[in-house]
């Protein structure tokens, strides 16, 4: 379980997050929603490890995220951020090889499937549409194996058949994982997720 434990975080004088409390449990899959602005990609960056809290703990599997070197934390979780920018003319292979075999979910290649890749496989990631970047990215991300998956947007810039092709790869891996989403897009995904988290 993820366990997010009276969390404050605030940029200057502006409180993003104000003793704020969740959780999100193994074999759910949990939609993170609210205004811009309200902090849930800030969230999903406090979760993942790259910001730290002013206040409060996160846990995960009962681990204190704080404690834990970045390789420990990459066992427990793995994040697509809402924009991963690739610079380097390398093909969607190439790119995702940069995770390494012993790391890789015994899901890798059903998720590349599913993803809509194989066509791109070797196309160089660079002259690719940004809807199908950000599908390598959820796939660099989701083909990690780790406990639980966060998703920043990742419904954004796709067509409505890469849309349901990523939820039926989110409803296969919450089988197994728990998965947080961030997306604007509620009134079209709600019935898709077992529960939802509403910011500010």
């Amino acid at each position: 379980m993820i366990e997010i434990k009276n969390v404050t975080f605030s940029r200057g004088p502006q409180v993003i997050l104000d003793e704020f409390s969740a959780y999100v449990k193994n074999g759910e899959a949990v939609l993170l929603t609210g205004d811009n602005g309200v902090g849930k990609s800030t969230l999903v960056s406090l979760i993942g490890g790259f910001l730290k809290p002013d206040s409060g703990t996160i846990e995960i599997i009962g681990n204190d995220i704080s404690k834990l070197k970045a390789h420990e934390q990459a066992e427990l979780r793995s994040v697509a951020p809402q924009r991963r920018t690739f610079d380097l003319a390398f093909t969607v292979q190439q790119v995702l090889n940069f995770v390494p075999m012993k790391r890789r979910s015994e899901m890798t290649q059903g998720i590349i499937e599913d993803l809509g890749l194989v066509d791109l496989i070797e196309k160089k990631v660079t002259e690719l549409s940004i809807g199908q970047q950000q599908r390598v990215s959820l796939a660099l991300a989701l083909i990690q194996d780790a406990d639980f998956y966060l998703l920043d947007e990742p419904f954004a810039a796709q067509d409505k058949g890469s849309i349901n092709r990523i939820l039926m790869v989110i409803e296969e891996m919450k089988k197994r994982k728990g998965i947080l989403v961030v997306s604007h897009n509620t009134d079209a995904l709600r019935s898709h997720f077992d529960r939802e988290i509403v910011l500010g």
